[in-house]
């Protein structure tokens, strides 16, 4: 079926083939497509007028012509072709409009589901469908509140809604799974379990992937071949769609194909998660206050998963990871029979080919025991689980998280705060801040941010607005 890229990619197409040129006649073969009017009237009303334009709404063409727009839906497998002789015709082509070029623009529909209506010219919401269109998906107005406003009650699969063409338009099948991939969003998860952040999102993945699609001239697969020379290159692009049973490219867990509404849909378990469920990565820096934000978190009767407890654990009860980190960093880091993490720490932190060496033996054993614990109370029925993972961003960790809250603190304060508190002198406080990325940089991949800057009252207080935000339907307890 074609979507909003691909009707696009046809609309730019035809503006360049078509606009200024007049119709000379038109031939009819199949008269159901022309809907609310005769043919004759239908002729009678184009016949003799200037293609002066050609718009886009949704999946709708829109034709204007002097004082009448032709309104074209191309539903399952319309196409339009320009035939420079008759004899060019395929037995699929049902209208033919004649130009005063002498050439031939044809609409083409193996199904015969299309639609076409006239309007007086610049009244298309005069038409009960095109009036009820949600904002499109890639619409610069489309508020992150608005769409939540419209889905929060709703019992519907994530996936149903978003192909709602009321709801928000231009959204179908491709897109909406690859949508939900690039937001890390079950595409089972009820609205009402979608929380307003997971819906900025949305609107932000939507708006890449469908510009992105436009670029590439849409996406040419099985289902649908677009027209007029155009094959779109979106298809090299697709993450999900159509990728049941190949690897995921971020996860590399495998992508499975479900039924969703009666469509075929594709997801990754790993990067979208279970449905209904949240799962919150927490992250921050050295002395942000990130242990503070996982108190709060705590205090509410929420699951929290600490990284460095979870690598404490396995330094201690994993032989394997600890002998291989033994073998590569020598005997100087034991202390009484255990890895002293602080002698180890001394040796990474000036040397970056040495944090990447331990984080290549300890991430695959850290990441596994996420996975087992996430799993766990998941089972457990606990709808909001947070990873505490202070590397989460140097790790390319996000995909195990649905969302990702940042604690920042600016440069001059976290510098202060790490001196104090680890009895380091500035060169040294530096040289640790400087060992992870920035925490001004991780603005940019995160979802929430907790300015803890300033008083804990102040953290405590942007605390409770998120919480009561993450929460929407969710089952804490």
């Amino acid at each position: 079926m074609p979507e909003l890229p691909e009707v696009e990619t046809i609309r730019l197409t035809l503006k360049n083939l078509i606009i200024g040129k007049k119709i000379t006649n038109i031939t009819v073969f199949y008269s159901k497509i022309i809907k609310d009017k005769t043919v004759e009237d239908f002729k009678k009303t184009i016949i003799g007028q200037e293609i002066r334009g050609i718009r886009r709404i949704g999946k709708y063409l829109l034709f204007d012509f002097e004082n009448t727009t032709l309104i074209s839906h191309l539903r399952m497998e319309g196409k339009f072709f320009i035939r420079n002789d008759l004899d060019e015709l395929t037995k699929h082509e049902h209208i033919i409009f004649h130009l005063d070029n002498g050439k031939f623009l044809t609409y083409h529909d193996v199904r015969k589901f299309g639609t076409m209506n006239i309007v007086d010219l610049y009244k298309e919401f005069t038409l009960k469908s095109i009036h009820e269109l949600g904002l499109e998906a890639n619409n610069p107005n489309l508020k992150a509140k608005d769409l939540y406003l419209k889905i929060k009650n709703s019992n519907r699969p994530i996936k149903s809604l978003l192909l709602n063409q009321k709801i928000i338009s231009g959204l179908g099948n491709i897109y909406v799974d690859e949508t939900l991939y690039r937001s890390r969003i079950n595409p089972m998860t009820k609205g009402k379990f979608i929380n307003i952040y997971q819906v900025k999102k949305i609107i932000d993945s939507a708006r890449y992937i469908l510009n992105h699609a436009i670029d590439l001239g849409g996406t040419t697969i099985r289902t649908y071949q677009s027209s007029l020379g155009v094959d779109g290159r979106f298809q090299n692009e697709l993450m999900v769609h159509t990728l049941v049973n190949k690897k995921c490219f971020v996860c590399h867990d495998i992508i499975l194909k479900a039924r969703v509404g009666g469509r075929g849909t594709y997801y990754c378990p790993t990067c979208q998660g279970k449905e209904n469920t949240l799962v919150i990565g927490l992250t921050g820096g050295i002395a942000s206050g990130k242990s503070e934000v996982a108190k709060y978190f705590k205090n509410k009767g929420i699951i929290v998963l600490d990284a460095d407890k979870i690598y404490k654990n396995l330094l201690k009860t994993n032989k394997i990871m600890y002998n291989e980190i033994v073998k590569n960093f020598g005997e100087d880091i034991i202390v009484d029979n255990e890895i002293n993490r602080r002698n180890l720490a001394k040796m990474i932190f000036n040397n970056s080919k040495k944090r990447e060496l331990l984080n290549e033996i300890t991430h695959p054993f850290i990441i596994e025991e996420f996975k087992k614990s996430i799993k766990k109370y998941q089972e457990l029925g606990n709808n909001i689980i947070v990873l505490d993972i202070p590397l989460l961003f140097e790790a390319n960790l996000e995909y195990l998280t649905n969302l990702v809250i940042l604690v920042y603190v600016d440069k001059l304060t976290q510098l202060k705060r790490l001196m104090y508190r680890d009895s380091l002198n500035e060169s040294d406080a530096n040289q640790r801040i400087n060992s992870q990325i920035a925490l001004f940089d991780k603005r940019s991949f995160s979802d929430i941010i907790i300015d803890n800057s300033a008083s804990i009252n102040q953290t405590k207080k942007q605390f409770e607005i998120i919480f009561k935000n993450l929460r929407s339907e969710q089952n804490v307890s």
